[in-house]
């Protein structure tokens, strides 16, 4: 039985090796912000929210093992701290960023 991405979790199965992901990351962030584009709502001069999905956390959790350089010593941590985050059904999940010069 396949399941649907909103139902779920980000493994290690998903993630694109290091190597692959450090040569490519320009055109997949350039992807994803597109993506993101319609997932954002502003709520005033310094606040929006942004609606996350299976990509998004998956693109987080790989930027950030990116960024740290933890391997898969840190991949435990990065799944416990985003898949929570993954909308499950017709849940939805927004992260509030305030913008502040």
């Amino acid at each position: 039985m396949i399941m649907k991405k909103e139902n779920r979790l980000i493994e290690k199965k998903d993630l694109i090796a290091f190597e692959e992901y450090a040569e490519n990351r320009k055109i997949i962030r350039k992807n994803l912000v597109e993506f993101k584009k319609n997932r954002r709502v502003s709520i005033g001069p310094h606040a929006t929210f942004y609606f996350e999905s299976f990509e998004t956390m998956l693109a987080q959790v790989q930027e950030m093992l990116h960024i740290e350089k933890g391997g898969n010593e840190q991949l435990r941590d990065e799944l416990n701290a985003y898949n929570p985050l993954i909308p499950k059904g017709k849940e939805l999940v927004a992260t509030l960023m305030f913008e502040i010069d």
